[in-house]
């Protein structure tokens, strides 16, 4: 394979860090307002969205990491790093399963499905591939590709949050008329109750002038 220069993994390493970055912004500032909106699936979708930051910021720590250590370090470091790494990445894509399966329960969302299904092959991709074209000493050309494999599932992975953001929001806003609705007529009804205490008299919902004017007789003990 053709020497990998250092600008590429510079490059590399670049990209990882604005969308780490990028993503780490966002999940802060949903995870502060979005899940108080998220009433009728958050059990299931919090431990969701969990488990798919860990496997995103995995996916991105790989190629930011062994890109600065490939630079910085020698290969050895590297070769170490990427197999703790791609051990984390194998156990966090393990425990995403189920979470992934009761979201899509709740939700109904089969994107999510197909995402882990992808994902689970890039992940087998990004640990077989360096031992398979540079047996069990890879060197540094023999990295770069998994990284960039590496950094496409943390690109993709993000991707698919953002999009089931706004699945999640447009089920939750079809659920709200109903509870809207169930609302005003409790509001209703505890109002009609209120009056009706404060009257002494059951109010009626007849329309015309002639049960307006028994409604007063009535509430004035002047029925005749």
């Amino acid at each position: 394979m053709d020497p990998v220069a250092d600008h590429v993994l510079d490059t590399i390493a670049n990209i990882s860090a604005s969308l780490i970055g990028l993503f780490l912004v966002g999940m802060i500032f949903y995870i502060q307002t979005g899940f108080d909106r998220v009433e009728r699936s958050r059990d299931h979708v919090e431990p969701y969205f969990r488990a798919a930051t860990l496997i995103t910021f995995i996916s991105l720590a790989i190629p930011l990491g062994v890109s600065l250590s490939l630079l910085t370090l020698p290969i050895a470091w590297s070769r170490l790093l990427y197999l703790i790494l791609v051990a984390a990445l194998i156990a966090a894509d393990v425990s995403t399963i189920n979470a992934v399966r009761a979201c899509v329960r709740a939700t109904g969302l089969n994107l999510l499905s197909m995402m882990e299904f992808v994902g689970t092959v890039m992940v087998i991709v990004i640990a077989g591939l360096p031992v398979t074209t540079g047996a069990l000493h890879p060197e540094r050309e023999d990295l770069v590709p998994a990284l960039l494999i590496s950094l496409g599932v943390g690109f993709l992975s993000t991707c698919v949050l953002v999009l089931t953001l706004f699945d999640i929001a447009r089920l939750e806003r079809a659920d709200l008329p109903q509870d809207v609705d169930q609302k005003a007529s409790r509001g209703l009804g505890t109002a009609e109750s209120a009056m009706t205490g404060q009257m002494g008299c059951p109010i009626t919902h007849q329309d015309g002038p002639e049960s307006s004017t028994d409604g007063l007789k009535a509430a004035n003990g002047t029925g005749h």
